[in-house]
């Protein structure tokens, strides 16, 4: 998604001067250069740091004063990241500080990128076997996470905004049509949401597949990530029924299941893309657009065809 990223983020040359020296503390050696990370939202740093010696870290850094709402997910990705097992395929948190102004997140360096499932579609067979394997290892989870899910559902959110509800035929006539369908099969979804394992959707992939930006996680049912980015997969052009059809950790799972649980992700993406935000943010609404739109397509032929 890397063509939705933030092209007016915080640069390395415009953190103050304390917060840089509280980056190389937790580094352990000065900065000698800086490389921002195009993919990603966040207004935020995002920064590859070369450090006296060589070595490199990843640092997301975040200016709490001016986006307090991104500094609180910033907050919440570093006490995940720090619970999370090392056995698990994520990089490493070095340390993190918080001064109430600042949020700052030192990572080991991964030489990778997201995966671009457009120009290579191959990729789409290796996430989803990675997800499968993640599944199986954050199930039961490992850590404390919360149970609610703050990412699915979003269709009775646009029903009683007049404004999002008159864009939304933009979006998806068929949407507009279903709206009543679509807000009772969500509500279904966030039942079926629930459960003990630990999940999350976002991912970088080069090789292997290594799972970043743990905000959001949260507990719940263990194919929920699979089928996000089936949905996801579609956007690109790939066959999302060959992806939830061949792994096990949704092989098993009645179809009106997924169903609901594509109609909550369908909410909660189409209910996003329909928010006015300020410039800074307008990637996400991008993003969501198109994640909305592979997801309702795919809804709409599930449910076509019974």
């Amino acid at each position: 998604m890397s063509m939705y990223a933030s092209k007016n983020r915080l640069r390395w040359a415009q953190v103050p001067a304390d917060v840089k020296a509280e980056v190389e503390r937790l580094a352990g050696a000065p900065v000698v250069r800086a490389a921002s990370c195009e993919g990603g939202f966040s207004p935020g740093l995002a920064s590859g740091l070369t450090l006296a010696g060589g070595r490199m870290v990843f640092v997301k850094a975040m200016d709490a004063d001016a986006w307090p709402g991104q500094a609180t997910t910033h907050r919440a990705e570093a006490s995940v990241s720090a619970a999370l097992p090392a056995s698990l395929p994520a990089p490493r948190l070095l340390g993190s500080f918080d001064d109430g102004h600042w949020v700052v997140l030192v990572f080991e360096y991964v030489d990778g990128a997201e995966p671009d499932l457009r120009r290579r579609p191959a990729e789409a067979s290796l996430v989803a076997a990675a997800l499968g394997e993640l599944a199986r290892k954050l199930t039961p989870s490992p850590i404390a996470a919360p149970a609610g899910h703050p990412r699915l559902g979003g269709w009775a959110d646009v029903a009683a905004d007049g404004d999002r509800l008159a864009r939304l035929p933009a979006l998806s006539p068929w949407a507009a049509r279903h709206l009543p369908r679509l807000i009772a099969l969500e509500a279904e979804g966030l039942a079926a949401a629930r459960g003990d394992s630990l999940v999350h959707n976002i991912l970088l992939a080069r090789g292997r597949v290594l799972f970043v930006d743990w905000p959001h996680a949260r507990l719940g049912a263990p194919f929920l990530d699979l089928v996000m980015f089936a949905s996801a997969a579609a956007g690109a052009g790939i066959d999302p029924e060959r992806i939830v059809a061949r792994e096990t950790v949704t092989a098993g799972v009645p179809p009106h299941v997924i169903d609901a649980v594509l109609a909550a992700h369908a909410g909660f993406c189409a209910s996003g893309s329909l928010e006015r935000v300020p410039p800074a943010l307008q990637p996400i609404v991008a993003a969501k657009t198109d994640l909305a739109a592979a997801a309702l397509v795919w809804l709409s032929r599930r449910l076509r065809a019974r």
